[in-house]
């Protein structure tokens, strides 16, 4: 009796039903896990262990090792063009909506969802599958397509040199409430990076969050260069939430039919719904995306009834601005 090839046995595409891999979905969450396991390790023998394990990994979160990049650009092999870039200002729900896209059947993951935009184009390339990725991929599922989701928000140097990498790509931007946005930031930065500096004698007269904030006001009204955050964009907390002259640089470069927005409030609320509505706008089929748990979420914390009232107001200009852009209303700060 000859044994049959299982692809004869598989249904005709057009009778196939596109379905998440819940392995997908575990590739995805497992840079998550590393990152919160190295960031809570403590001492080189605890560290080096989780590093090395790291070193192998087919998908990253960010940051992947400087060796596995080298070593695919060194590649001959012809690579896919991003067709879509997931951006957002840091602390927006950026990593959390990548999930959700980057689970489609049709989309092949890139060596990183991160990319640096500052790379060279070797670089900036080796992290995107091979062309022959790409053709094993539509084999499979009917069809393949690859991005990255990076938080670039605010830098306007992004949006120059992607137009001028990949004028066709499609934009998903995800817009978070200024206020709420601005004070996750500044607590994420407080847990990863500030309460550490604060230790050396040198960081101990680092300004509270307050104090920063009306430092960041005061600057940002009268012209001058305010505070930079530790982490996204060399730019203020504040100034990270200034969301119009990104937008309007971004609807000018790519045009506004190729720029989807997203309401983190409403995303947060309905991640499958609005997953499939990115699916529609990139052009995928509609498959059903699986529920998953928030991995990157920020350390808790309330903000001051005061502080949030005064940066509501700081905010509302802005906000007015941005609306007027967009033709919607968000209506933050109105709690």
């Amino acid at each position: 009796m000859s044994i049959l090839s299982p692809e004869l046995h598989m249904p005709p595409k057009s009778e196939r039903v596109l379905a998440v891999d819940p392995k997908r979905l575990e590739t995805i969450q497992t840079p998550y896990q590393d990152f919160n396991r190295i960031s809570r390790a403590s001492g080189v023998l605890e560290v080096l262990p989780l590093q090395a394990k790291r070193q192998f990994r087919s998908y990253y979160f960010f940051n992947p090792p400087k060796w596995r990049v080298w070593a695919r650009s060194l590649s001959r092999s012809q690579r896919m063009e991003p067709s879509f870039a997931s951006i957002g200002a840091v602390r927006s729900g950026t990593s959390f909506l990548s999930s959700y896209i980057l689970q489609h059947p049709h989309v092949v993951l890139p060596l990183s969802k991160e990319i640096s935009f500052t790379d060279t184009m070797r670089e900036l390339m080796a992290h995107f599958p091979t062309l022959a990725a790409q053709r094993a991929a539509e084999r499979r599922n009917g069809g393949a397509i690859t991005g990255y989701c990076t938080p670039v928000m605010p830098n306007p140097l992004w949006i120059f040199l992607a137009k001028s990498m990949f004028p066709n790509m499609r934009i998903i931007c995800v817009l978070r409430d200024p206020v709420d946005r601005a004070f996750s930031h500044w607590r994420w930065d407080q847990k990863r990076f500030i309460s550490r500096k604060m230790q050396d004698p040198h960081w101990r007269g680092f300004p509270d969050f307050e104090t920063l904030v009306k430092t960041e006001i005061a600057t940002i009204r009268g012209g001058g260069m305010e505070p930079h955050a530790f982490s996204g964009a060399r730019a203020g907390y504040l100034r990270h939430s200034i969301y119009a002259p990104f937008m309007r640089l971004l609807f000018e470069q790519f045009g506004r039919d190729r720029v989807f927005i997203v309401d983190a409030a409403k995303f947060f609320q309905g991640p499958r719904s609005t997953a499939k509505e990115i699916y529609a706008f990139l052009g995928l089929p509609q498959v059903e995306p699986l529920l998953i748990e928030e991995r990157n979420s920020g350390p808790s914390g309330e903000l001051d009834v005061g502080a949030r009232e005064d940066l509501a107001a700081f905010f509302r200009p802005y906000n007015e601005e941005l609306y007027a852009l967009l033709d919607k209303d968000f209506g933050w700060g109105a709690r």
